[in-house]
């Protein structure tokens, strides 16, 4: 497992809870003697016990050997890491992004940057609906596992299954990945209107637009827009958007509160993955033609400086006739 936050934490705890040897790579040497003495992440997930069989490391040679890796790792660093990694890797070794972001120079989804570092490995990719204290407290949860390759997907079923995280399996990596990315864009959105005290018919109406142009986008780049209507599409969608856990939430709902976007970033402390990824999905859909009101709007206010005014409709953007994408 590459990343000692609280996604790669948990995840290498639930590999551990099925009796595998897991090795959790973080770079802050002293939080690995932390995990391998006291037995917990006091970081991020205090109140996790971690087992006997789950070994964390700041040395990255220590991946070599491992049958499987699970990056959890910023998108920004995302590729750095990959690099540091590769030599310590067999061309036999699946590989699968847990990482909900995109890279920012250009459109690139984590797999990607995978295969151009591993073109012969079999990659995958993890999403959904995955608050990782929820999932650490044993709440029931579920993912899904996106790859082109079935023993891959296999391989991750029985290593991350429990009988409170169950794993589906997708054979669309690239839909699966967007729609983990592409969410985070909204649940900013949904965060302003929560701080602007907003409705629940508000909420509803910003989550379900928001979907419509996930969808819209995920068509035009040849993604298939019904896995959106999956785990790791909608279900991640309500659940990134709905919850007061989520950082991408969070920070929209300081900026709906009246907290710049500065003063924002400084409350929450860590990454805010739809930021990044609202730059980028900004260029593509322009360069595309794709229409986005809500990224167009957001954009604006985040990027332009574009005043809010206490109202949502500047959120929402322009309006579109059209409810349902891809009926006739």
């Amino acid at each position: 497992m590459l990343g000692g936050g609280s996604w790669g934490t948990v995840l290498a705890h639930l590999a551990s809870l099925n009796g595998y040897e897991v090795t959790l790579w973080m770079r802050d040497e002293d939080l690995a003697n932390q995990i391998n003495t006291e037995k917990i992440n006091g970081n991020y997930l205090p109140g996790l016990s971690l087992k006997d069989n789950l070994v964390a490391t700041s040395a990255i040679q220590e991946i070599s050997n491992s049958n499987s890796i699970i990056y959890c790792i910023p998108s920004d660093a995302f590729r750095e890491v990959a690099i540091s990694a590769e030599p310590y890797i067999s061309v036999e070794t699946n590989l699968v992004s847990a990482t909900k972001g995109v890279e920012s120079s250009g459109f690139n989804l984590m797999s990607k940057i995978l295969s151009e570092i591993h073109p012969e490995n079999p990659i995958g990719v993890i999403s959904g609906p995955n608050l990782a204290e929820e999932i650490a407290s044993s709440q029931l949860s579920g993912t899904v596992i996106a790859s082109t390759y079935k023993n891959l997907r296999k391989d991750m079923v029985d290593i991350l299954s429990s009988d409170f995280f169950r794993v589906y399996e997708n054979t669309d990596p690239y839909g699966v990945e967007m729609g983990g990315a592409l969410k985070n864009i909204y649940a900013i959105a949904c965060g302003i209107a929560d701080g602007l005290n907003s409705g629940e018919n508000t909420i509803g109406m910003m989550m379900t637009r928001g979907l419509g142009e996930m969808s819209r986008l995920a068509a035009n780049l040849g993604a298939n827009p019904q896995t959106f209507l999956g785990l790791a599409g909608v279900g991640d969608l309500i659940t990134t958007c709905a919850s007061p856990l989520s950082r991408n939430h969070q920070f929209g709902k300081f900026i709906g509160n009246g907290s710049s976007i500065d003063e924002a970033k400084m409350q929450i402390g860590q990454t805010i993955e739809g930021l990044k990824t609202l730059k980028v999905v900004k260029e593509v859909s322009d360069k595309k033609n794709v229409e986005m009101p809500i990224v167009d709007s957001l954009y604006k206010i985040i990027y332009k400086g574009e005043s809010l005014n206490g109202s949502i409709q500047k959120v929402l953007g322009k309006d579109m006739i059209k409810d349902v994408e891809f009926i006739n």
